[in-house]
């Protein structure tokens, strides 16, 4: 049996009930930073490397010979109105760059150093918003979660994936459920791996069918609940937080590692199923 699958059931799943509501958040998310759509560099990189050309711009004229740390031909800066012959006093280092080469190369040293420093920072700030499906621990870290924040949040997570999980375990006409197909569709997908078990008309029945006893169908229902979801987010959080979350584009109900969580149980209906299904006769 191919157990390796079971890491792709959510992730497929995820990508289908996404669909509805990036089709509705288009105009929002076309509005987001330009960097989600890959063609134009992150700002803070940007801003970053504007730091870097001042900086170097600094340095430069620290390696002009003679320089006084004035900008402009002869060492004078054209909007001081100062003669170039004038003695210098304390007050004319604007950028205080005037100094010793050995002053000079331990600002170089300090400056290599903040450039580092602050590139890793965003560097791996950028890895860590890549994901779209974090665990619950570097997604507090990421948007500096406090303790009473995090554990409210995995509150709101677990409600809304239970919420989630009974809109699928509502019984259809026909007896069964679309949670339980789903079950079988993926534990299908682990024990024959390879094959078309209908994920695709699953779906297509999640955002078509309307939920038995409603007029709104499964999709919207999902949706709904994950609007009540960033809703509460909204609340507890700062401004500053709520927004990087949206930047960052984390589905609420996938994320990971969350305590008490029915995905949990969900897996493992998935995976005890696969074993009893088994490998088809040609893979054996």
């Amino acid at each position: 049996m191919k157990t390796g699958g079971i890491a792709l059931v959510f992730s497929a799943l995820a990508l289908g009930l996404a669909t509805y509501g990036v089709m509705r958040e288009r105009p929002r998310r076309e509005r987001a930073p330009v960097r989600e759509r890959g063609t134009a560099p992150d700002p803070r990189v940007t801003a970053l490397q504007l730091q870097v050309v001042e900086l170097m711009r600094k340095l430069d004229v620290l390696a002009q010979p003679g320089s006084t740390g004035r900008r402009g031909s002869a060492g004078v800066n054209p909007a001081d109105g100062m003669n170039p012959d004038e003695e210098q006093t304390d007050g004319d280092d604007p950028d205080g760059l005037s100094g010793t080469a050995g002053d000079n190369k331990a600002l170089a040293a300090i400056v290599d150093d903040a450039v580092d420093r602050k590139t890793k920072r965003v560097l791996e700030e950028l890895r860590v918003k890549a994901n779209k499906k974090p665990g619950m621990k570097v997604f507090a870290s990421a948007l500096e979660l406090t303790n009473e924040q995090r554990e409210a949040a995995e509150r709101v997570v677990v409600d809304g994936q239970r919420k989630l999980h009974a809109v699928l375990a509502i019984p259809t006409a026909g007896g069964s459920s679309l949670m339980d197909e789903l079950v079988e569709i993926m534990a299908r997908g682990i024990a024959q791996p390879g094959k078309d078990h209908g994920f695709g008309r699953w779906f297509a029945r999640v955002a078509s069918e309307k939920v038995p006893g409603t007029n709104q169908t499964y999709v919207a229902q999902i949706e709904s609940i994950k609007t009540s979801m960033r809703t509460t987010f909204k609340r507890d959080w700062s401004k500053a937080q709520f927004k990087e979350f949206e930047e960052w584009g984390v589905d609420p109900t996938e994320i990971q590692n969350v305590p008490n969580s029915p995905n949990t149980e969900l897996f493992r209906r998935i995976t005890d199923r696969a074993k009893a299904l088994g490998p088809a006769p040609d893979d054996e």
